[in-house]
């Protein structure tokens, strides 16, 4: 019954390493700008909280798959030629920084106003404050929201098919368009993304476990 899927296993493994570059992409530097973001929102700056309050207001708000197609037509619109590899993956680096964001502005928020005054009591600056007492915390704190985000945005990346970008879901729905065996292809591939994606559930439930701690 699955001969199909072992016949075709070595086109969905391609696929399959296309899907981990472009999860580490989006992973990577989706979790950056929202940290960033996140910071920035933390800050005196109005106009900083302004700006970052609204983009994760707007992105958390509309679905990934929206983002992707704005993010494929957006560079054409403009009369750029950009890869589709890029114009997606930035459209979804974007749209986990939203969430990247919110995780990390609440995170640094939880910390007690207490330590940060003893802090500037002993004259700290603010950039010290940040780097030595509020971003160790925060990070306990963050690291199992953090993980079970990029969780998703893993599984998100099959959207990526839709606009045409080949990957392990795109190179699945080729197979079955060959070989009619959409049940016996599509377990594979749910096989391969579960084999993905474990070791990120397996750190999250970790990091709930151990790293978690009350105020």
């Amino acid at each position: 019954m699955f001969n199909v899927l072992l016949g075709n296993l070595p086109y969905l493994l391609q696929g399959a390493l296309v899907t981990l570059w472009l999860s580490v992409a989006v992973v990577g530097l989706g979790t950056l700008l929202g940290v960033g973001m996140g910071i920035l929102a933390t800050t005196r700056s109005r106009v900083a909280q302004t700006v970052v309050t609204g983009y994760i207001f707007v992105l958390r708000g509309i679905p990934v798959l929206v983002v992707m197609f704005l993010g494929y037509y957006a560079f054409p619109a403009f009369g750029l030629r950009v890869n589709i590899y890029v114009a997606v993956g930035l459209a979804q680096i974007v749209y986990l920084g939203a969430f990247v964001a919110e995780i990390t502005r609440s995170a640094i928020l939880s910390i007690p106003a207490g330590q940060i005054a003893a802090a500037r009591s002993l004259g700290m600056r603010r950039p010290a404050i940040l780097r030595q007492v509020i971003l160790p915390q925060a990070t306990r704190i963050a690291i199992a929201p953090l993980l079970n985000s990029a969780l998703t945005a893993v599984k998100q990346t099959s959207y990526a098919s839709v606009v045409g970008v080949w990957e392990l879901t795109y190179a699945a729905r080729e197979i079955v368009e060959r070989t009619l065996a959409a049940f016996q292809i599509f377990i594979g591939v749910m096989a391969i993304y579960f084999l993905i994606c474990y070791p990120l559930s397996l750190a999250a439930r970790w990091s709930e476990n151990r790293l978690s701690f009350s105020h």
